[in-house]
């Protein structure tokens, strides 16, 4: 019995989670952010994501299924890269900048 080499997750910068969120509609993208943040305002179709809710997106989602996390500034969202990878997600995405950088990303195109 081999055991399956560890996956990690990827740093990427805002530029590159957006084009990776055009270019895979099956991606789930999760703002780690508070929920008075995530209700002020979040990337279009994003899911709101805490720790309590972790164990049903775990059992919901394909293992191979892109997810890609972002938080206020890109720390936060590592901790729960982490988390998906533990549990054997191969592709984890962890947005540097988090939402400010998105959004201004977005307002740059």
């Amino acid at each position: 019995m081999s055991l399956a080499e560890p996956t990690n997750y990827q740093r990427i910068p805002a530029a590159q989670a957006l084009a990776l969120i055009a270019a895979e509609p099956a991606a789930t993208v999760f703002d780690v952010r508070d929920t008075a943040s995530y209700q002020r305002g979040h990337l279009p179709g994003a899911a709101h994501l805490a720790e309590d809710r972790l164990a049903g997106w775990f059992r919901r989602l394909a293992k191979e299924q892109p997810v890609i996390i972002y938080c206020y500034h890109g720390n936060a969202s590592q901790t729960f890269a982490q988390m998906f990878v533990d549990f054997r997600f191969r592709r984890v995405f962890s947005v540097d900048g988090g939402y400010e950088a998105l959004v201004a990303v977005l307002a740059a195109a």
